[in-house]
């Protein structure tokens, strides 16, 4: 039962991993050419700005896909893994809380 369950785990995550490299590769596009590249060319403010927010879809998925991979590498997460796991999301929020902190300055 547990080695059917983890090959059912291991077939999910390579599934994941696939759509996610696609969806990173489509973000891309979408923000280098229709965003960045066609809005440049018609002055459009609005058009870059979607451009850059796909290459922050970008680096989401980046971020998704090396977790992926620390999933799919390990059965049972370790230690070192969920603490790297929780440095990076409190990386990530860095920009957001000085943010808040400095709208209520």
């Amino acid at each position: 039962m547990a080695e059917t369950a983890i090959m059912e785990r291991t077939e999910v995550v390579r599934r994941g991993r696939r759509l996610e490299y696609f969806t990173v590769t489509w973000n891309a596009l979408e923000g280098l050419v229709v965003g960045v590249i066609a809005g440049a060319l018609a002055g459009s403010i609005s058009l870059v700005g979607f451009g850059i927010a796909s290459f922050i879809e970008v680096a989401s998925g980046a971020a998704l896909l090396w977790r992926m991979s620390v999933d799919a590498d390990v059965h049972k997460p370790s230690p070192s893994n969920q603490s790297r796991s929780r440095k990076a999301a409190t990386f990530a929020r860095l920009p957001h809380s000085s943010m808040l902190h400095q709208r209520r300055l």
